[in-house]
């Protein structure tokens, strides 16, 4: 694929309402000229053809890209088309080194690549109410402690270090494609909240932490299982569902990208779960669902990180 079709593919998902016609990005005019504009690279002074769009309406231009999630982007169009590929082409995430390797580019442009297609499936988890039967667990990731060299000293090393543990949750539909929600926070915070992310009418599954004792005055029915116990009744009373996705966000967390910055351990765990939720579909879907995610997404955070321009999140 050259560069003028994988940009011409842009085109077809962002504007897929109008088949692939350009409208305006700002006013929403349905007409649009199409016009190409000479760039020079000031450093090497290399001339390449950019093809722009003009509103007739606001006379403003826009490229395929402009208010997107890829506004300001560095990277050509086959290498965001082929970086998406590879990213959710990994079963258990996709390591920025190993996508730097493979697109044969700057550390810090994969690294970006990938920040930006996590913060667009936090966005889309994060903004969909969970229904129906669904169950609610916590996990703590991070905060290993490296082994003293001394047995005696070993003993009385902590577990964790507790200043570097993150705690997160999920929210699992029980149902067959069933959503996928995360949340930064343990049960305590996530209980506070409930309301937000869950439709009143359903029901969850829950543990024995007393945190999820707030829910009985919040919710018709409550199902809690005992771990001290079992881990499922006959009833079919568990959390099983959410301990599995924990096992693969472990897995991912140990296994790929052996750590990451408490600060961004929330796309972290918003990937995992659209990874969750689309696990089953076809490499060349969930290529498309992200690029479209991301194109039909307002700038994110993380644009104008290595300029020092980046904005606080909201």
């Amino acid at each position: 694929m050259s560069e003028d079709e994988a940009e011409r593919a842009f085109e077809a998902i962002r504007f897929a309402k109008t088949g692939g016609e350009p409208h305006c990005v700002w006013c929403d005019c349905e007409v649009a000229y199409r016009i190409n504009r000479t760039v020079t690279n000031r450093k090497t002074g290399e001339s390449k053809t950019r093809r722009l769009f003009k509103c007739k309406k606001c006379l403003k231009q826009f490229s395929v890209t402009s208010g997107t999630g890829f506004h300001a982007r560095k990277l050509s169009f086959k290498k965001i088309m082929l970086g998406a590929l590879l990213y959710v082409n990994g079963e258990l995430g996709k390591a920025a080194l190993q996508l730097r390797r493979d697109l044969r580019c700057n550390p810090k442009s994969a690294w970006h690549l990938g920040h930006t297609l996590r913060h667009v499936m936090t966005a889309y988890t994060t903004s969909e109410i969970v229904e129906g039967d669904f169950e609610m667990d916590s996990t703590e990731i991070g905060g290993s402690v490296r082994k003293a060299n001394e047995k005696a000293d070993r003993a009385r090393q902590p577990r964790r270090n507790m200043d570097k543990v993150t705690k997160l949750s999920v929210m699992r539909e029980r149902r067959p494609g069933g959503r996928v929600v995360p949340f930064l926070g343990g049960e305590s915070e996530l209980a506070a909240v409930i309301r937000q992310h869950v439709d009143i009418e359903a029901r969850p599954f829950v543990d024995e932490h007393h945190a999820w004792n707030a829910l009985f005055a919040i919710f018709p029915e409550v199902r809690q299982i005992k771990h001290k116990e079992r881990y499922s009744d006959l009833r079919g009373t568990s959390t099983n569902l959410a301990e599995s996705y924990f096992s693969r966000l472990k897995q991912m967390y140990n296994g790929v990208y052996r750590a990451w910055s408490r600060r961004y351990s929330h796309v972290y765990n918003g990937e995992g779960c659209w990874r969750e939720h689309h696990r089953r579909q076809p490499n060349g879907d969930k290529m498309v669902n992200a690029l479209a995610g991301v194109l039909h997404h307002p700038p994110t955070p993380m644009r104008g990180y290595y300029q020092r321009t980046r904005r606080k999140a909201a």
